[in-house]
């Protein structure tokens, strides 16, 4: 084995907690010298490596600049400094295919974009996630290439998946393909873009989620463990099965359906997952919007001044750039997709909680962290006028993501979250919101 000046490589052979775990360092290696590790992290193969450097110059885990990766993605470098980032449309809507609505988390809208696209020709695959048929208790990245592969792909998944690992097969095919993906993701193939121009040009659309925090992989196995369910009486795993919001659930070998907390996605167990399994670089992380996507994804928490959801099972869809508008507007027309303008309504930004805990949250915590010398990525943006009660804020929310690194606290925690003791604290959140629209 030689050795390899860990400078050369990317982040997570110097530092771990700054590797978003997107997998690009591995997608873009030309010798296969990287590959992935259990924990989701690459490891390497110091013998196949020719130390080109190429996977730190593609790694989004270090730095991100915000105003180069504008420039590449709207053509103009100074971007736009609010939350959802650079909007040429917003739509509220849901698929036009009963059945991909049905079992999608949020109308399924980002799978009708994905048919859309395959069923015209536009692209000969969809790069998607899903959890594995064979271990239902992890998630894997895939090529869909036709309706019933795409149907395998819905859901969300929160746990850690490293998508821009798919690069390594894509580099060996022809064609043109839809990227689904985080906004780590879309970093990372940002500056594969730059990097490795013919590369990239292989994909037509890139699909963003809005994303508060992945979740560590490990998550499915402590979950079916505080339940007592064994992996192996599972056949799949679901973060938001069931009627809409959806509920964290296992899908037996049998047929039958253990729900693994009280309530549903909004209002259980969910709102505490991001405190006890938040992986470092996520806590770090400013863009919750996937900023520099072609179309941009998020379910429409929209109320009525009574606090009643305006669009059930729907998803808000911001088209940024020429190509995601095209894409929606022809989808839209094909029936595809049902969906409605809301560009000039206010209403439909995203809403505050949100743009608070990744927008301002997160860059009060890395500005924390670089005044105490540890290492944060390198931003080019700044929030103004930090509040003391959003310091106050940043602080706690810390501490309990501290916490959650520990295994002897998490998983007593998350087990009384998870049981019926845990149903007054559900009880007292919806109380509050009811209160809110009084």
């Amino acid at each position: 084995m030689k050795n390899i000046d860990p400078n050369i490589l990317s982040v997570a052979f110097r530092n771990k907690e700054l590797c978003a775990r997107s997998g690009t360092c591995i997608g873009v290696c030309p010798t296969n010298a990287l590959s992935l590790g259990e924990d989701m992290y690459p490891k390497i193969h110091s013998d196949l490596c020719n130390e080109c450097g190429l996977c730190n110059k593609v790694c989004p885990g270090e730095q991100v600049s915000y105003s180069s990766l504008s420039e590449l993605a709207f053509g103009q470098r100074n971007g736009h400094n609010s939350f959802d980032g650079h909007v040429e449309r917003t739509f509220v809507g849901y698929s036009g295919d009963a059945r991909i609505r049905k079992n999608g988390a949020g109308g399924g809208v980002v799978t009708a974009l994905a048919w859309h696209l395959l069923k015209t020709g536009a692209v000969d695959g969809c790069i998607v996630t899903r959890m594995k048929p064979e271990r239902p208790w992890e998630g894997e990245v895939f090529i869909a290439r036709n309706y019933k592969e795409l149907l395998s792909s819905q859901q969300s998944k929160y746990t850690i998946i490293p998508v821009n690992t798919i690069f390594q097969e894509i580099r060996r095919l022809h064609g043109k393909y839809a990227l689904i993906a985080l906004p780590c993701q879309i970093h990372g193939f940002r500056k594969l873009q730059q990097q490795k121009p013919k590369l990239a040009s292989k994909i037509h659309l890139i699909i963003g989620l809005f994303c508060a925090s992945s979740l560590e992989p490990y998550i499915t196995k402590e979950m079916l463990e505080i339940k007592g369910i064994g992996k192996r009486d599972i056949k799949n795993f679901n973060f938001r099965g069931g009627q809409w919001p959806g509920r964290i659930r296992a899908i037996m070998n049998d047929g039958g359906v253990r729900n693994l907390h009280y309530s549903n996605f909004k209002d259980g167990a969910i709102n505490y997952l991001t405190y006890l399994y938040s992986p470092p670089r996520c806590q770090t992380c400013i863009d919750g919007s996937s900023e520099f996507a072609d179309i941009a994804v998020s379910d429409a928490w929209t109320r009525d001044a009574s606090g009643k959801y305006i669009f059930e099972s729907q998803s808000r869809l911001l088209a940024r750039t020429k190509i995601g508008v095209a894409v929606m507007e022809a989808a839209i027309k094909a029936g595809d997709l049902v969906a409605k303008d809301v560009t000039q309504d206010p209403n439909y930004q995203t809403h505050r909680l949100h743009a608070r805990k990744k927008g301002t949250t997160a860059y009060v915590r890395v500005e924390r962290l670089k005044q105490e010398g540890k290492p944060v990525p390198a931003y080019d943006r700044n929030v103004d006028d930090i509040t003391p009660a959003e310091r106050r804020t940043e602080r706690i929310e810390s501490f309990l993501m501290r916490l959650g690194r520990i295994r002897a606290i998490r998983l007593p925690l998350f087990a009384f979250l998870t049981s019926r003791y845990g149903i007054p604290l559900v009880k007292i959140r919806q109380l509050r919101k009811k209160r809110k629209y009084r």
